[in-house]
């Protein structure tokens, strides 16, 4: 079969179309001008508005020239004129191609007078995501222009060019809001980013961090903070910090989570509990002020703990978190498993502190769902017993057993970047 390069190359050019809507008119209007010559093109929207009636949406004159901007930065287009008159009418009476000699009567209509007042006007709807939502109006001075044209021939290359040039404008406009939203994500990130610890240093402990959303923006927080500060009188401990742990992770992940994390750290900086109510008067405080007027959408895991150095305690609360991960020498030991429920879920719950004792070398380890969830070419995943596995034969030094847990993480998912956000901690107890 061969193609006729006279009639196949104006729509191989058309086909290569990268302007913007304002182009789109111009080019088919050249596209058209060897088949209908000194004829002027009209766009027309028909969708939204009653049988017969019409909105001017673009128009280039039989010389080629602009009339009618194909574009609406401003809105104006919807504020336009809306046509409904005996030609648009007549027009629009039946859907399928028109030829219409236009009489004294209908030149004079509104929208007769809108195309310059023609001779003869021939009209092609297009068909677009299953209904007709515009028509081309082509236009002359001649009153028998269009009697000889082949209407269906017309028909199906009219809608030919229009689909080709309307399916570059909307990649584009799909590019562009692609763009732009994920410059406001990347915005959110950044102040998510900028809400997380900056390394603080904290005297008796040493410790290392591995966050990685799986989007630009993440639903899994972590805080870590020195309170000696707030210590009671009392409080002496050759000079370690009092300090506490909070990891979250919200339902989800992405911006609608990382937008939850964000709300989470804000409640959770308005909070001034003192230190007998420990982890669980921060998440009771946080859950009464996580729930709004409308029901939420997500709900939060937690691991809260804070530790004393002069009691050599720990206490801790894990909100329907995966449970921390305590190594004495080579012994691993879970703590908490989920114990309490998540916030998000009842808003006058109460949340109640567990303890454990520690000792100087002690390595405590915490993470999210997205880290032994994280699964293979095969869908197995990471799981609690291979992490457990890996804590107890790691290194004594934090940065460096939180090395090993990454690069086998990267391993075992082969990427450095899981479906879920994924979060890893590694403290040591120094004093």
């Amino acid at each position: 079969m061969s193609l006729n390069g006279s009639r196949f190359d104006p729509l191989l050019n058309l086909s290569g179309f990268d302007g913007d809507s304002v182009d789109a008119l111009r080019a088919l209007h050249a596209y058209f001008a060897n088949r209908l010559p000194e004829c002027s093109l009209s766009l027309v929207q028909v969708t939204g508005f009653a049988p017969g009636q019409c909105r001017l949406a673009g128009q280039i004159g039989a010389d080629g020239r602009e009339r009618v901007a194909n574009v609406d930065p401003l809105g104006e287009h919807s504020r336009a004129r809306v046509f409904g008159d005996a030609l648009t009418r007549t027009l629009f009476a039946l859907t399928e191609v028109r030829v219409l000699t236009v009489v004294a009567e209908l030149a004079a209509t509104p929208f007769g007078r809108a195309l310059a007042n023609p001779g003869s006007v021939l009209g092609i709807p297009i068909a677009n995501a299953g209904a007709v939502q515009h028509w081309f109006i082509f236009s002359s001075n001649q009153h028998d222009r269009f009697d000889e044209v082949d209407r269906d021939a017309l028909l199906v290359e009219g809608n030919l060019a229009a689909n080709l040039i309307i399916r570059p404008l909307v990649t584009r406009a799909l590019r562009d809001e692609t763009a732009r939203q994920r410059l406001a994500i990347e915005g959110l990130a950044d102040v998510q980013r900028m809400l997380l610890p900056d390394d603080p240093p904290i005297a008796g402990l040493d410790y290392a961090v591995h966050w990685q959303p799986a989007d630009t923006a993440a639903g899994d927080y972590y805080d870590l903070v020195a309170l000696t500060q707030r210590a009671p009188a009392d409080f002496n401990a050759d000079g370690a910090d009092i300090w506490a742990l909070m990891l979250a992770d919200v339902s989800g992940h992405g911006a609608a989570a990382a937008m939850e994390a964000v709300q989470f750290d804000a409640i959770l900086r308005t909070y001034q509990g003192d230190g007998e109510a420990g982890p669980a008067g921060a998440l009771t405080y946080a859950n009464r002020y996580f729930f709004s007027r409308r029901q939420r959408q997500h709900f939060l895991t937690a691991f809260a703990l804070l530790y004393r150095p002069d009691l050599r305690r720990i206490a801790y609360v894990d909100a329907g978190h995966p449970p921390l991960l305590h190594r004495r020498g080579s012994t691993v030991i879970a703590r908490g498993a989920g114990t309490q429920i998540p916030l998000g879920v009842l808003r006058d719950h109460v949340w109640h502190n567990d303890y454990f004792e520690v000792a100087s070398g002690d390595m405590l380890v915490l993470h999210t769902d997205g880290v032994i969830e994280a699964r293979d070419s095969a869908q197995r995943p990471f799981g609690n017993e291979r992490l457990a596995d890996l804590v107890g034969s790691g290194p004594d030094d934090p940065a460096a057993l939180l090395a090993l847990l990454r690069d086998e993480l990267i391993a075992h998912q082969q990427s450095a970047l899981g479906v879920d956000d994924q979060t890893l901690i590694v403290l040591r107890i120094v004093h």
